[in-house]
């Protein structure tokens, strides 16, 4: 998926205030316009390119796994209106209280300004939210768990498979962790010829940060 980003500002509109300062919770189960922002920085705002460079929100989130092992960056669809009273209130990214990075699940919290603050991102996916503490922490080891599990068993299967395929331990485990397909790590020369022949055109536009 090709994507861009732009620091996108909320509207004069969009503002709600009591006493002249303070925000309103927003309500979290409207139906307003979707937009997809990274939760490190929730100005920033991502499309995919239609034809014609036609921007349009992607139509799920997404979630980028970092190279040295810690959790990555979620991007995630949220009601436009939220976002932009977030901004407003001064809120500028998502603040990350619990990660699993193997397990690709992260508990935010989003602050006062909404009403379920409570935000539980899995796979890029907003699994669950909810205003309450004490159930946002359950749900989260929960899901944590189930997606770790998941991820682990897959790993493993990756790995026996490579391995029946004539690869080494370390090789196999390249494979099962994703740094290399299988197909590649069979033919490495082929994998050699096609990289020199495609120069340095490699597009590296899907990772966000």
């Amino acid at each position: 998926m090709n994507t861009q980003n732009i620091k996108g500002t909320a509207s004069e509109s969009s503002k709600t205030w009591v006493n002249g300062k303070k925000h309103k919770p927003v309500a979290t189960s409207s139906l307003g316009e979707k937009v997809c922002v990274n939760a490190a920085d929730i100005r920033m705002r991502w499309f995919t390119l239609e034809s014609g460079d036609k921007k349009a929100a992607p139509l799920t989130g997404t979630h980028h796994p970092s190279r040295n092992d810690s959790y990555g960056v979620d991007l995630l669809l949220l009601d436009e209106a939220e976002v932009n009273t977030l901004i407003d209130a001064g809120v500028t990214a998502l603040d990350r209280v619990a990660s699993s990075p193997r397990g690709m699940t992260a508990l935010y919290d989003a602050g006062e300004t909404s009403a379920e603050r409570y935000i539980i991102a899995s796979r890029g996916q907003i699994f669950y939210r909810t205003g309450t503490w004490s159930v946002a922490a359950k749900a989260y080891l929960r899901r944590a768990s189930e997606v770790l599990g998941e991820e682990t068993q897959k790993f493993m299967d990756a790995f026996q498979a490579a391995r029946e395929a004539g690869l080494d331990h370390y090789q196999a485990c390249d494979v099962a962790s994703g740094f290399i397909t299988l197909e590649k790590a069979l033919n490495p020369q082929q994998d050699e010829n096609q990289q020199t022949a495609s120069g340095d055109d490699a597009e590296f536009n899907e990772i966000p940060f």
